[in-house]
């Protein structure tokens, strides 16, 4: 902090504090000589007396010095202020702007967004600089350097603004904006940021950049640039939302419905009552009302029709009605997903009873609408009636089975080389010789020691999850590990598993329950290996009875062998649903040949055309932005068209709206870096102390005030008479 003085010509007053002293040596009396015959005891009394009379007149002589400084200085009116350059809005100003354009300063308040209300603001500041000033404004949508504009042209640029999907970090825009003002070579330097203050407009734990160039301006080695974080909006917000909204999967079996989940939020201090309606492919379905407390959440649930047509990317969108909403862009949420047949599935086993217990989880209602088609076969006709059609099951269980022939694992070999699946479960009756062959040691990802493990004790539970957020687990991750923890298992095979393998559940002992190798290529292929059985055995001496896996009392078993089968079979990988700001990336058939394909946005305005990528390669769409759902057309051979198509949504992150903390603030910037403002008086009042600083007056006229109160104090303490002696007083002292 500097002091300076409006009137410097009067701070000379302050010589005016020797006055005192001048009068003190001109007026001194000349002390008077009295004739007193008890000399002695006058001269040490006159000793002791002029001690004291000496501090009091240094006292009082101090004070009224003092009294006589600080009248003159405070004519001068003397202000503390800043590293800023002292003036007036006439001096030529290198002005910063940086816009918060996210989707949260869409609120609206009295009619206007924030976004308006900030646009408000930019234009008063830019109405108090000359016309000689230059204007750098960034919004923290758009990346690059901004050019110097006049005053005019900064209020065109303005008035274009607009809300944004995707936006930078605060922060990281002001790195733009600092060396563009520093580099200016305008006397005054002044950076605004115009904000909600919204944590998701910021990354608190990065400082802000361009700082280095904000604390020494080229060619100016005592000023800085000033930065002021104008906060716009009220403190407290009122919305409600979608806040989430995601389907039981991404792709539909044909004859099976999907259930859309979505959860509602209010913000605010009163309860609501909004109606969500469901849309599928535009049609109005359904609607459902919800009760949500203040500051509470409710969940919502629709159904998909059973039978929707195949080959077509169906879209699904819940909206808010009800009362009017001051946020209106989390009032509507997107999905797509596709349809497609039943999913093939072979179980091969040398009994049946090995095989009843997949059968039963994967079509537990015979003769009602089918998720899969099974087929079950023994291992020795695996070769002869499938060498040609194992390409066409979405997935092959190898249950139990003893012994393949070589031709056999040649050709499960082949099959997930080529993108298949296969699930391997290991019991009693399989052979480690035949299972750690050559061709089989291509195929699984481990290999099995013999003989199979009994736990200590005669059981063991399974132990926790390995990887919670793989495809099979990542839904009911807590669930499983619920059930898993109370589930015995009285013998398994113990693995030596291979570099090409990961283990993704295991026993309560460490040792691995559940294995995966993954096979590279156009379509990835997978191979999982459980190293207990997928079946269980009732009699309790049965050589068979190696674990309560698939007992009826679990839940976990028909769950984890429904979500295996779409898993192998890629569907999902086959993500339709992202945020704004994203890589959209959509999966293509392996044998398609594209030449060409047309990307359409929601307003179908926005087209992009794209080259086809590499065979066997996804086509990616870089960050769009517009909300909605997306059409993408595919042209190929003969002029075919396959119809894709994807969801994007605004960032959930948008619709919390808290607030940065001023302890975030002054991480960023330093806590002296930076002035907050909460609206236009307050940002006045800061500007006028960087400008011009603070005002010291009315501080030093109470100082003043004291000292006047002091020197009265003194003086009549000092030279106060002593009071008359009384006649008791004289007749004690003759005493």
């Amino acid at each position: 902090m500097e002091l300076s003085l409006i009137h410097a010509g009067l701070a000379a007053g302050a010589a005016l504090a020797a006055v005192p002293v001048i009068l003190h040596l001109f007026m001194r009396q000349t002390p008077k000589h009295v004739i007193f015959p008890a000399i002695r005891l006058i001269r040490e009394r006159q000793k002791r007396s002029r001690k004291r009379m000496k501090i009091k007149n240094w006292l009082l002589l101090a004070a009224r010095m003092a009294l006589l400084a600080l009248m003159a200085l405070a004519l001068a009116r003397p202000r503390l202020h800043s590293d800023m350059p002292l003036g007036d809005e006439s001096v030529p100003t290198a002005l910063g702007l940086v816009f918060d354009t996210s989707l949260s300063m869409s609120y609206k308040e009295n009619d206007k967004t924030l976004l308006d209300q900030a646009k408000d603001r930019a234009r008063e500041i830019i109405g108090r600089i000359p016309d000689s000033s230059l204007v750098f404004a960034v919004n923290s949508a758009d990346p690059g350097v901004p050019v110097g504009l006049s005053p005019s042209a900064a209020r065109k640029w303005i008035d274009n603004l607009t809300i944004r999907p995707v936006n930078r970090p605060l922060n990281v825009a002001t790195g733009q904006v600092y060396p563009a003002v520093a580099e200016c070579d305008r006397p005054r330097h002044e950076v605004y940021i115009l904000t909600d203050l919204s944590r998701s407009s910021w990354n608190p734990d990065r400082p802000a950049e361009g700082l280095d160039r904000a604390k020494q301006v080229k060619g100016a080695p005592a000023a800085k640039i000033a930065t002021f974080v104008l906060r716009v909006g009220s403190q407290e917000f009122r919305d409600v939302a979608i806040d989430e909204v995601a389907l039981s999967s991404t792709t539909a079996t044909q004859g099976e419905p999907l259930e859309v989940r979505g959860v509602v939020r209010a913000l605010g201090p009163n309860p609501v009552s909004p109606i969500v309606e469901f849309y599928l492919d535009g049609v109005k379905k359904g609607n459902q009302p919800v009760e949500i407390p203040a500051g509470g959440q409710a969940e919502v649930r629709f159904t998909t029709p059973p039978r929707l047509k195949e080959g077509e990317v169906h879209r699904v969108e819940l909206r808010l009605s009800g009362a009017p909403d001051a946020l209106k862009f989390n009032d509507e949420r997107y999905l797509s997903f596709g349809v497609r047949p039943a999913l093939k599935v072979l179980l091969v086993a040398d009994q049946t009873i090995d095989a009843d217990y997949v059968a039963s989880a994967l079509d537990p209602s015979p003769g009602a609408l089918k998720s899969f088609e099974l087929e079950l076969a023994r291992p020795a006709e695996l070769v002869v009636r499938y060498r040609d059609t194992l390409k066409d099951f979405a997935a092959v269980f190898l249950l139990n089975v003893a012994t393949l022939d070589e031709s056999a694992w040649g050709l499960l070999n082949g099959y997930v080389h080529e993108g298949g699946g296969l699930v391997v479960g290991l019991g009693d009756r399989c052979q480690p010789k035949n299972y750690n062959g050559p061709t089989a040691a291509q195929v699984l990802p481990a290999q099995l020691d013999d003989p199979p493990h009994a736990p200590p004790g005669g059981e063991i539970m399974f132990g926790k999850i390995l990887d919670v957020t793989h495809p099979l687990f990542e839904r009911f991750a807590k669930e499983f590990d619920s059930q898993f923890a109370v589930m015995p298992v009285f013998r398994y095979w113990k693995l030596k598993t291979t570099e090409a393998s990961r283990a993704l559940l295991s026993f309560a002992d460490g040792a691995p329950a559940l294995v995966e190798r993954t096979f590279r290529g156009a379509k990835t292929g997978r191979v999982l290996l459980w190293s207990t059985p997928l079946a269980r055995r009732p009699g309790l001496n049965d050589r068979a009875r190696w674990n309560e896996f698939p007992d009826a009392s679990y839940w976990a078993f028909p769950v984890l062998m429904n979500l295996t089968v779409p898993y192998l079979a890629g569907a999902t990988s086959d993500q339709l649903n992202f945020e704004a700001g994203d890589d959209v990336v959509l999966n293509l058939k392996p044998d398609a040949r594209y030449q060409n394909f047309l990307v359409t946005g929601p307003d179908e305005k926005t087209t992009e055309r794209l080259s086809p990528p590499v065979v066997g390669d996804p086509l990616k769409i870089t960050a769009p932005q517009h909300l909605g759902q997306w059409t993408v057309t595919a042209l190929g051979p003969d002029n075919q068209k396959t119809m894709l198509g994807f969801s994007l949504n605004p960032p959930r992150s948008e619709s919390v709206m808290t607030r940065l903390e001023p302890a975030e603030l002054d991480a960023m910037f330093g806590k002296d870096g930076y002035a907050l403002a909460d609206d236009p008086e307050s940002l006045k009042k800061l500007i006028d102390v960087v400008r011009v600083g603070h005002e010291i007056f009315p501080w030093l006229m109470m100082l003043i005030l004291l000292l006047v109160t002091a020197e009265n104090f003194l003086a009549n303490t000092f030279y106060k008479e002593p009071p008359a002696p009384t006649d008791a007083g004289k007749a004690k002292a003759a005493a």
